[in-house]
């Protein structure tokens, strides 16, 4: 547990645990708890008078980002994007925050590298935080989009290399690699459109608990997940464009393949044809007591063949 807490005095604390801390005596008070058992939380919520629905959505695994209004709190589900090289997957770290008149709680399974930098920030520099909670919830939102820049960019860095690998390779390219990339994309395009609502919502005037003079400044926040969001769509585009020309490409590849096999086809037919009429072994057929025929026969086929080998070629069909 990480307690950061400035009274109304304007002095600034860390107190170790929260029977050194009065709410009510506080201007502003940051606590973050990272993986919390089911006493804690109980614990916390009897602290800060949470609802019970609230404090069990901090207890799943699988939530979705949202905003939801309560009585003397705010609650905030938010995911932090991570790009795992390892599962070629994008994985998230799930952020409660419960925001009040004067507090903020955050709670997380793991380990949150944005919340650090924040606290680190605040402490530096205690004034631009304006002594309360809700532009501490507006610096992490802003920390968290500012960490999906460099992400989008990579996936569209990969789609653009496996574009240019499609045109060296003759349209061909390894279908695993596009079908990776097209999984993470949309995975990102899921958790932003969900940001942007949660974002939205907390950009109203009406939503309690937020000074009206910083919805400009979310709404700025909202701007950034609309531009990472037009960049996926955009990705989403070039994955289709490049699936398209890889089934394309194999397509046409097949095309070639097949219209060489029935051009030699084409070619041993009439051979096929000789062969197998003479091969019948009729007593009474004709020219089989010639004496040069088996050599007139070889002549014949050969012929044939290299005036159809001829024909194809003129053609086009090789």
């Amino acid at each position: 547990m990480r307690i950061y807490l400035q009274d109304k005095a304007g002095e600034i604390r860390k107190p170790a645990s929260l029977q050194e801390v009065k709410v009510p005596e506080c201007k502003l008070l940051w606590v973050d708890l990272q993986k919390p058992s089911g006493e804690e939380l109980e614990l916390i919520g009897h602290f800060f008078d949470m609802h019970p629905v609230a404090l069990t959505e901090c207890q799943k695994a699988d939530t979705l980002p949202k905003v939801q209004e309560f009585e003397n709190h705010l609650f905030i589900i938010w995911d932090f994007l991570r790009d795992d090289p390892s599962t070629e997957k994008l994985e998230t770290t799930g952020l409660c925050m419960f925001l009040g008149a004067n507090y903020l709680l955050t709670v997380h399974q793991k380990a949150a590298p944005e919340l650090d930098r924040v606290l680190d920030n605040l402490e530096k520099e205690p004034s631009l935080y304006k002594e309360h909670p809700a532009p501490v919830l507006y610096s992490i939102l802003d920390t968290a989009v500012d960490e999906y820049f460099p992400l989008v960019e990579d996936l569209t860095e990969k789609i653009d290399t496996y574009m240019e690998n499609l045109l060296l390779d003759q349209g061909v390219g390894d279908l695993k690699t596009i079908l990776t990339i097209k999984h993470r994309n949309m995975a990102a395009r899921r958790m932003i459109a969900a940001h942007r609502d949660v974002v939205m919502k907390l950009a109203r005037r009406d939503i309690p608990f937020i000074p009206e003079d910083l919805s400009v400044y979310i709404m700025d926040v909202y701007d950034h997940l609309f531009r990472i969001g037009s960049e996926v769509e955009n990705n989403s585009d070039l994955i289709s464009s490049s699936l398209d020309i890889h089934l394309n490409a194999v397509s046409n590849r097949l095309n070639v393949t097949m219209k060489r096999l029935t051009t030699i086809a084409l070619v041993f037919m009439p051979l096929t044809f000789l062969v197998g009429l003479y091969g019948m072994n009729f007593r009474h057929m004709p020219e089989l007591g010639w004496h040069y025929g088996y050599l007139m026969v070889w002549i014949i086929l050969l012929v044939i063949a290299v005036v159809m080998i001829i024909i194809a070629k003129v053609k086009g069909w090789f």
